[in-house]
């Protein structure tokens, strides 16, 4: 009775298991704030690209809320991914949902690179 049995035991298995979910737990809430992170990184970007075309259209018009809100409709689909209102104010184009970069001390999130 000397049989040789290849492969995992249930024991094994479950050890394995364990270790994934362990990994899971620590990663999934890292790789959420990365998402979110990248969101308001493309929401301040678009902002900052709507503005510098915005006082290129200026320059020729009249400047007002309504002058605003026609140019985005005219020349954007979507500014902010997350839905949020953008407004011209202080001269300065802003997002109801992020704040500037400029706005914050600190990026969110420990250990977030900057690219």
């Amino acid at each position: 009775m000397n049989e040789k049995s290849e492969g995992f035991t249930f024991i094994e298995l479950i050890i394995v298991i364990g270790i994934l979910a362990i990994i899971a737990i620590i990663a999934v809430p890292k790789l959420i704030g990365y998402r979110s992170l990248a969101v308001e990184r493309v929401c301040e970007t678009n902002r900052d690209t709507v503005a510098r075309q915005y006082e290129v259209y200026i320059q020729t018009k009249d400047q007002g809320e309504s002058r605003f809100n026609q140019f985005l409709n005219e020349n954007f689909d979507e500014v902010c991914s997350d839905d949020g209102i953008i407004t011209y104010e202080d001269c300065r184009v802003k997002c109801s949902i992020h704040k500037s970069v400029s706005d914050e001390d600190e990026p969110p999130g420990d250990g977030v690179p900057w690219l």
